[in-house]
């Protein structure tokens, strides 16, 4: 008895490969969370890197707990492919791609936000992306390593070197560096999750993102280059 699922790769389908088994939250909502949790988090996928599968199972580990046998991973021949609840889900990058092994009512009693919100409230606390971040990558469609490669890192090297936490000030100048302030910018407003900003006498719109510190960035279009809030320069 339980709510079964295996999930797997392409890949590993064509030469018998690995696979990941859930005894619990086997259900399409929750792998669909468990996925663009692990998106949103810019890890590798499964079929792209050998850290995808292990990155998979700290994040759902994290939210199911270490109690009984609920996650696993081995070889497909090996585990409960077939096994009568929600069957065996193929991916390509993040995506379910194929299905084998399912022909009942698809599970859907889970919101999707609100799933998200919980996963991430479970992993450690340094690496959660907060629901200010979540909710602008998800509305942006972007990951958080757009924002900054160790997240964490980033929010830790602020703290250790006492650089205060704030959002954007409409009027006031940043720069993605103060030691090469090349990217200069005036803050002109704030629409939701979005800034107005002013270079070279242009306005342009960016998206903008809100850090769990609750520090603000955004993503200059051209280069990628992102600048942080805690980098304000004089006029």
């Amino acid at each position: 008895m339980g709510n079964r699922a295996v999930i797997t790769t392409e890949k590993d389908m064509a030469r018998e490969g690995l696979g990941i088994y859930l005894h619990w939250s086997g259900g399409a909502d929750s792998v669909g969370a468990f996925l663009e949790y692990c998106d949103l988090r810019g890890f590798a996928a499964p079929d792209r890197s050998d850290y995808g599968y292990s990155r998979l199972c700290q994040v759902i580990g994290n939210f199911m707990g270490a109690d009984g046998n609920s996650l696993g991973i081995g070889k497909l021949e090996e585990l409960d492919c077939d096994n009568w609840d929600n069957g065996m889900y193929i991916l390509n990058g993040w995506k379910v791609v194929a299905r084998k092994y399912f022909k009942g009512q698809e599970q859907n009693c889970y919101d999707r936000w609100e799933f998200l919100k919980e996963l991430d409230a479970c992993q450690p606390e340094a690496q959660q992306l907060g629901t200010d971040m979540m909710e602008a990558l998800r509305f942006h469609g972007k990951r958080i390593t757009d924002i900054s490669w160790n997240y964490h890192y980033e929010i830790s090297k602020r703290k250790e070197n006492g650089i205060a936490a704030r959002p954007f000030e409409i009027g006031k100048f940043y720069t993605d560096c103060k030691n090469r302030p090349y990217n200069i910018v005036k803050i002109v407003d704030k629409p939701y999750m979005e800034a107005i900003i002013e270079r070279d006498c242009e306005e342009i719109t960016v998206p903008r993102f809100t850090w769990k510190d609750g520090s603000e960035s955004i993503i200059l279009p051209e280069n990628g280059r992102t600048i942080v809030s805690t980098e304000e320069v004089s006029s």
